[in-house]
C-alpha cells in the first residue's frame, strides 16, 4: 500500500469531495433558496408589462420585493417561492412541481390576496395525469440525495488511512454510494426533464387560443450539476481506491515471493522482516 499511497489517498479525497457536494444539494430550497436542481423564472414586471401581479401590495409596473422578478426554486425536500405570495417556502418529502406552476401563472392567477392561497393547488387541466403523478412520485425518490451522501461518507471514512482489508471494504462501499448516486443523478434529471418539457411546451404565444402556463425561462440549477458532479467523483473516486487496493495486493505478494527466494527482505507495510537463517542442526 505505500507504493499506492497517493494514488489510494487521491480517491479517499475524491470521496470525499463527493459527500460535500451531496450535502450541500440536501440543503438546497427550502433550506437555501439560492441553491436548487431547476428553477422557474415567472413573469414579472406588473400586469401592465405582460406580467402577472403575484403579490398583494406589488404595485403595477414594479418587479418583486427585492427588485428581482418572481421565479420558483425547486430543491430536494421542497420549494421556495421568490417575491411570489411573502416568499413562502415549504418543507415536504414530495410535492407536484407542475401543480405549483399551474397554480401561480394558471387561468385563477391573481388569488395573491385570498389568505388561504395553495399554489399546490389544481386549477384545470393542463398537463397529462402520467406527467404529474410521475413527477410528483419522483419528488419523494429525492429522500435518496442524503442516503447517498451518506454512504459516500462512510466510503470514504473506511478508505482514510485504512490498511489492506479496511481498503477493499472501502472499495466495495464506494461502488455502492456511486450506484446509489447514479441512480439519485438520473431521477432528478428524469424528473425536471418532465417538467421543463411541459413548461416549455405548455404556452404558445402566436396562439390566442392557447390555454398553456406561460413562464420566462426553465433550467436546472446548481444544485442540479453538483449532483451530476458527484456522481463522477464518486465513480472516479470507487475505481481508484479499488486500483490501489489491488495494485497493494499485487505489491505485497511480489515482495512475499522475492523474499522466499532471497532476493529481498519482505516488506508488510514498510516494516522489515528478517531473513529466515538456515540452521544445519
Amino acid at each position: 500500500m505505500a507504493r499506492t499511497g497517493f494514488i489510494h489517498h487521491f480517491g479517499t479525497f475524491l470521496l470525499f469531495s463527493a459527500t460535500v457536494l451531496l450535502i450541500i444539494t440536501c440543503i438546497s430550497a427550502p433550506v437555501v433558496r439560492s441553491i436548487a436542481l431547476l428553477k422557474v423564472e415567472l413573469p414579472g414586471g406588473g400586469t401592465n408589462n405582460g406580467g402577472f401581479n403575484f403579490l398583494p401590495d406589488l404595485a403595477d409596473g414594479e418587479s418583486g420585493r427585492n427588485g428581482n422578478d418572481p421565479s420558483v426554486t425547486f430543491g430536494v425536500f421542497g420549494y421556495c417561492l421568490n417575491d411570489v405570495f411573502r416568499g413562502q417556502c415549504p418543507r415536504r418529502l414530495g410535492y407536484s412541481p407542475l401543480g405549483i406552476i399551474q397554480g401561480l401563472v394558471g387561468p385563477n392567477r391573481g388569488q395573491s390576496g385570498n389568505p388561504n392561497f395553495s399554489p399546490e393547488q389544481t386549477f384545470g387541466e393542463f398537463y397529462s395525469d402520467n406527467s404529474v403523478r410521475t413527477s410528483r412520485a419522483l419528488t419523494k425518490a429525492m429522500v435518496l440525495h442524503p442516503i447517498a451522501a451518506a454512504f459516500n461518507f462512510i466510503a470514504f471514512i473506511l478508505a482514510l488511512g485504512a490498511g489492506m482489508v479496511g481498503s477493499l471494504l472501502a472499495s466495495l462501499v464506494a461502488v455502492l454510494a456511486f450506484i446509489i448516486t447514479a441512480v439519485t443523478c438520473i431521477i432528478d434529471f428524469v424528473l425536471f426533464g418532465i417538467v421543463r418539457s411541459n413548461l416549455s411546451n405548455g404556452w404558445d404565444s402566436d396562439d390566442e387560443d392557447s390555454l398553456g402556463l406561460q413562464v420566462e425561462r426553465v433550467y436546472y440549477d446548481n444544485a442540479a450539476w453538483m449532483t451530476l458532479a458527484a456522481a463522477v467523483l464518486s465513480l472516479v473516486g470507487a475505481v481508484v481506491v479499488f486500483f490501489s487496493c489491488c495494485s497493494g495486493r499485487i505489491h505485497k505478494r511480489r515482495e512475499r515471493k522475492r523474499a522466499v527466494k532471497g532476493e529481498v527482505p519482505a516488506t508488510d507495510y514498510g516494516t522489515p522482516v528478517a531473513p529466515r537463517r538456515r540452521r544445519w542442526f
